[in-house]
């Protein structure tokens, strides 16, 4: 990407930056996971300040709802149902045509096998825990850092992470399955979405700028209502499972399928035979791709996604006897 210096004349003149930073922002290659609240305000702000490549990833179709917080899109967008990355793409590329917009409507689970080239970073900017646990196990399989960020009514949280280095999300929450199985849509306060997304993009510039002066073990906490900033040091858990992978169960036999919101059924498998499965697949005639992250399993409507550091993921099971008796099929191969 061929930087315009009157374009980022201010940007430049930033000591922090300077030509040599904006030059590394213009090689930059981000994923921006979720382009709801968060995810538009980051994305624009990364794209005019220059980042070179972004990647924008959601399922969702643009809502009335979503004005009241969310940038970029337009009544227009709603009245005709367009795609929230669609949309997103053609607002941005009309701020800043100089930068290269792929946009993905599809759930994140659905990419693990897309081939998004080299990635310098990845955006936390869903709104769920199931989300964000494949983006933790994603980026600690590709060895990625990535920034955490969550707003909900009036307080929000924000962290940078390099789960290879620091501690990794399941450091700081332990229990992200009883996090997703206790959420609610409890709303969020309008000038709360700007105020975090400028903070996960300040950390976001810092990590592709100058990644060695980075912080990876502090929380950033805001709260705007009344306004009050806090930080507090989270160190990487030797207990962690996901980064030791000693998931203290000593069998698979007795487990059980844990519900989270949005009907998917998940649990962490301490032994799983991938050569056995891949067999049973095929005797069921069950559709199969694999890759050194994740296999996925179709057939019917049905989609199972196995990580290959134990998390199982069950989706579109209506019924939960249905996902455990397969599961119970899974773990005694």
């Amino acid at each position: 990407m061929k930087i315009d210096k009157n374009r980022y004349d201010r940007q430049i003149r930033v000591p922090q930056i300077g030509l040599a930073g904006q030059e590394k922002l213009a090689n930059s290659r981000v994923l921006i996971v979720g382009c709801g609240a968060l995810g538009t305000y980051a994305a624009e702000q990364l794209t005019r300040a220059g980042v070179g490549h972004l990647f924008l990833i959601d399922p969702d179709i643009v809502e009335k709802s979503n004005l009241q917080r969310q940038a970029l899109f337009t009544t227009a967008d709603v009245e005709f149902s367009h795609f929230k990355v669609f949309a997103a793409r053609e607002a941005l590329l009309a701020i800043n045509p100089e930068v290269t917009i792929t946009a993905r409507n599809e759930s994140f689970e659905h990419t693990l096998f897309d081939d998004f080239g080299k990635l310098d970073l990845v955006l936390d900017c869903t709104d769920n825990f199931l989300a964000r646990e494949l983006i933790n196990e994603f980026c600690l399989h590709h060895d990625l850092p990535f920034v955490f960020a969550s707003a909900a009514g009036t307080s929000g949280q924000v962290m940078a992470l390099k789960p290879r280095f620091g501690p990794c999300l399941s450091c700081i929450f332990p229990d992200l399955i009883e996090l997703e199985r206790n959420c609610e849509t409890i709303g969020v306060v309008t000038s709360l979405i700007p105020l975090i997304s400028g903070i996960e993009v300040s950390l976001a510039l810092q990590i592709l700028v100058t990644p060695s002066a980075v912080d990876w073990e502090t929380m950033h906490i805001v709260e705007n209502w009344p306004l009050n900033f806090a930080q507090f040091s989270i160190k990487k858990q030797k207990s962690c499972p996901c980064c030791s992978r000693d998931f203290s169960v000593s069998t698979d036999r007795n487990l059980r399928l844990e519900r989270s919101c949005g009907g998917v059924y998940q649990s962490t498998l301490t032994h799983f035979n991938f050569e056995k499965f891949e067999q049973f697949c095929q005797m069921k005639q069950w559709n199969l791709k694999s890759n050194s992250l994740v296999l996925l399993v179709k057939f019917e409507h049905y989609e199972i996604t196995i990580f290959r550091k134990g998390r199982i993921l069950f989706y579109h099971f209506e019924e939960e006897n249905v996902a455990q008796k397969i599961f119970e099929q899974i773990i005694n191969l």
